[in-house]
């Protein structure tokens, strides 16, 4: 696929995940795996499970794209997602304020679809913002240097 046309449906599925999820399934192949979690099995409700788990939370959702670079069968994504923290998530109560995340997506491309996702986000300053410690009570002193 040429990477204007693999941009162009990467553009597509990310503008789509949280507004119109049925058009973002569409971008995706059956064999689809997200390697963020490889234990959710594979195919479109791997995806309608992840988005139905962050419309729960973060009603309101929704990923600007920030940088798109094509190579290959690759696309990488530089992207900043925003919601307001509704429900409960990694066993926070619901805060009601508004969360701005920065994230990195590479997505592999393979006949006109998304068939492979890795992504890497700021869930550290996402739950700064939320107004939790991630650090509180969670140092490792087995790590030190000697």
């Amino acid at each position: 696929m040429p990477e204007n046309a693999a941009k162009a449906l990467v553009l597509l599925f990310y503008s789509e995940l949280f507004r119109k999820l049925e058009a973002a399934v569409e971008c995706i192949g059956s064999t689809y795996v997200d390697h963020n979690d490889e234990k959710a099995g594979r195919g479109q409700e791997v995806l309608r499970a992840h988005v139905a788990a962050m419309r729960q939370t973060f009603p309101d959702f929704r990923i600007k794209i920030e940088d798109m670079i094509a190579e290959g069968d690759r696309v990488v994504t530089r992207v900043v997602g925003n919601g307001t923290h509704t429900g409960v998530w990694m066993q926070i109560e619901p805060t009601g304020r508004i969360v701005h995340v920065k994230g990195i997506n590479i997505d592999r491309i393979v006949d006109g679809r998304i068939i492979e996702h890795w992504g890497e986000a700021d869930t550290i300053g996402m739950l700064m913002q939320m107004g939790v410690d991630p650090f509180a009570g969670r140092l490792n002193t087995s790590m030190r240097s000697p």
